[in-house]
């Protein structure tokens, strides 16, 4: 159960690097975009939004197992973060940003790594 643990906690520093730089730098400014149409910003920003859920569904869901033993949540929440990591990896590379620039997809490999080992363990 300690890898569940390790996914655990690092979902949880990625959420709170998502509400707090994110928010800064990301949802703040977005906001405040009058050159978007509405429903563009409003979209983006609703979208930061499941984000944010979605992380903590992962911290949680990890911290599950962890604590009771119960793999159910992991494979779920194991699965996000692996999509999270190959989308945020291979969308970078699809539309010729730097990984430099969005390292997002990069933070949920060791995540995803993490509940992986943790459910063929058991």
């Amino acid at each position: 159960m300690m890898w569940f643990s390790l996914a655990a906690a690092l979902s949880a520093v990625w959420l709170g690097v998502h509400l707090v730089l994110g928010g800064k730098d990301i949802a703040a400014p977005l906001l405040r975009a009058d050159g978007l149409v509405p429903v563009v910003r409003d979209t983006q920003y609703l979208c930061w939004h499941f984000t944010s859920c979605a992380i903590a569904a992962m911290a949680v869901g990890f911290a599950y197992a962890a604590w009771s033993g119960d793999i159910a949540l992991a494979w779920g929440v194991t699965l996000l973060a692996a999509a999270f990591a190959v989308t945020g990896i291979g969308l970078v590379i699809r539309i010729g940003q730097s990984h430099r620039k969005l390292p997002q997809g990069w933070l949920f490999v060791p995540v995803a790594t993490f509940g992986a080992i943790g459910l063929f363990q058991v």
